[in-house]
């Protein structure tokens, strides 16, 4: 498989391959992002595919120890690819993506890797302290929206697409529109 049809992720020295997404996967990734972008309106910035190295450390600190970062990065323990990534500390912005733990991280499930993002991406997030996480499923046309509690994730709210509007746990006034995200329905998930 070429390089540039594959993101690599690593969770634990373990690489995580996955396809590049597909026309349904685009089309809520973009219509999620300008949202989010609209709402945060610089306050925080909202960023799509970028590397993001989990660590509890502070990025400030972190950025200027070399042989800590450059040991954190090697490592592989959590260098993940959010489909979307909310932080409003400009201080984890660094050279390679991402550092620290996002407020909020959006993933879009694909078939054939669906369970990395539900199982395997959300004990890492829910690990490190990632305080809100949606996964949205274009399958069963539904986002789900998770909110972190006593170090464990709950369900907060499940929201249809193309019937109603996301609402963050995390955020009190953040509300996300999802009535008319088209999809391509295909039942032939193989091509």
């Amino acid at each position: 498989m070429e390089n540039n049809l594959i993101k690599e992720e690593w969770i634990n020295g373990i690489v995580m391959m996955s396809p590049r997404p597909q026309y349904n996967h685009m089309q809520i990734e973009g219509k999620i992002y300008m949202q989010l972008e609209k709402y945060f309106n610089g306050k925080c910035k909202v960023a799509i595919e970028s590397s993001l190295f989990l660590t509890r450390d502070n990025p400030s600190e972190l950025k200027k120890d070399f042989a800590r970062l450059k040991e954190l990065i090697s490592a592989k323990k959590a260098e993940i690819i959010p489909d979307i990534a909310v932080y409003c500390d400009k201080e984890q912005i660094f050279k390679r993506g991402l550092l620290g733990i996002p407020q909020l991280i959006v993933e879009i499930l694909s078939p054939s890797n669906s369970t990395d993002d539900t199982e395997i991406k959300k004990e890492t997030y829910q690990k490190y302290g990632v305080p809100e996480y949606w996964i949205a499923d274009p399958m069963t046309k539904k986002v789900f929206v998770y909110g972190l509690e006593n170090e464990h994730y709950e369900l907060k709210g499940e929201y249809k697409f193309l019937e109603e509007e996301i609402k963050s746990s995390r955020f009190s006034d953040l509300v996300v529109d999802i009535k008319d995200i088209e999809l391509f329905e295909d039942d032939d998930d193989d091509i």
